[in-house]
């Protein structure tokens, strides 16, 4: 054996050997990669139940880093994103999901998403290719029958919400939804049944008790209906709709200054609301602030133009004082939009 061909085997060896042992020491690196990665991910979701969620998506960051293909990572991220309202990013993550691992949850995720964005069609259609991935996916039947709820395909709604429920037992979230179907549909006993079942499998769904104290009203019964809404708030003291429902109660049964600071903290918290101006104009007409009433009455007219009944109760208010023009016009407003009372008191009042 010469030397030169002693020399190329020395090459060879060298070479090769040298590429195993960069193989080995690159694996040994995604090896540990993928360690610190699950490490992070596992840390993002403690973070996560504490609602430190800034926190936790920089513990997702950081995984994604080393590990780019953690469709998990990506997933969860995308939830975390929903929870803080970031829904561009929440549907980029999602679909990097899906690219990665396409799975019934991750495009649940992805109808969700959209329903929240209001595009309903697009929700519809993730929502049903989730579906079909597993037609078992509770979540997935939820989220279409709130879609179908919103398209008012309201029997469709009702089916995939009794689908998610059958699967799914104690499944809070399906009951409130399903109990308000039938509370608009008028079956005020079934809707009751429905949505104690939800606040008794899930007792921090102020949603739930908050939609309670709204069958309760219907029924007339305002102490019930109270505590209903009552304790919705102190679940969460941001429900603008509580505020708004336990006022119109307080409303009803006469007491007007419990009713004006409710409709004040609704609108606080939600000031594009008409309905809640209408009422807290009404209420301060019922506790003698009349020029208030009719500020509050304007600014209801002012967001919603065709508001009628707001029209028809600004030219009551104006008409106690004195400004019967004022009250005609807004009475000829509200009878053009189509109040049957408005004709009443232009024919009283205006001839």
């Amino acid at each position: 054996m010469n030397f030169k061909y002693l020399l190329l085997l020395g090459i060879l060896w060298f070479t090769v050997g040298t590429g195993k042992a960069q193989i080995a020491s690159d694996s040994s690196k995604a090896k540990d990669d993928a360690i610190l990665a699950n490490k992070l991910y596992n840390e993002s979701l403690l973070l996560s139940e504490g609602q430190k969620y800034i926190e936790a998506i920089g513990m997702l960051n950081k995984a994604v880093r080393l590990r780019p293909d953690f469709s998990k990572a990506y997933y969860n991220r995308g939830c975390i994103n929903i929870k803080l309202k970031n829904f561009e990013d929440a549907l980029a993550d999602i679909n990097l999901s899906i690219d990665i691992e396409p799975s019934s949850e991750a495009m649940a995720a992805k109808g969700y998403i959209y329903l929240l964005k209001g595009d309903l069609q697009k929700a519809n259609d993730a929502l049903t290719l989730a579906l079909s991935d597993n037609d078992n996916n509770a979540m997935a039947l939820y989220y279409r029958g709130c879609v179908l709820m919103l398209q008012s395909r309201n029997s469709a709604a009702l089916a995939d919400f009794d689908r998610a429920i059958s699967i799914k037992p104690d499944f809070a979230l399906a009951y409130n939804e399903r109990g308000c179907l039938y509370f608009e549909q008028g079956e005020t006993e079934r809707a009751k049944t429905d949505l104690t079942r939800a606040v008794t499998f899930d007792q921090t769904l102020a949603a739930g008790y908050n939609n309670l104290g709204k069958v309760h009203e219907k029924l007339d019964e305002m102490d019930a209906a109270l505590e209903y809404f009552t304790t919705a708030l102190r679940i969460n003291r941001e429900f603008a709709e509580a505020y708004l429902n336990r006022g119109k109660v307080y409303y009803k049964t006469g007491k007007y200054d419990e009713a004006v600071s409710d409709f004040n903290q609704s609108i606080e918290l939600d000031g594009k609301n008409a309905t809640a101006f209408n009422d807290l104009g009404m209420a301060r007409y019922m506790s003698g602030d009349l020029n208030g009433a009719v500020e509050s009455l304007s600014e209801a007219v002012n967001l919603d133009r065709n508001y009628a009944e707001a029209w028809l109760n600004r030219g009551i208010v104006r008409e106690m004082l004195r400004d019967v023009k004022g009250a005609c016009m807004d009475w000829s407003t509200a009878a053009e939009l189509g109040h049957a009372d408005a004709l009443k008191y232009i024919t009283n009042q205006c001839q």
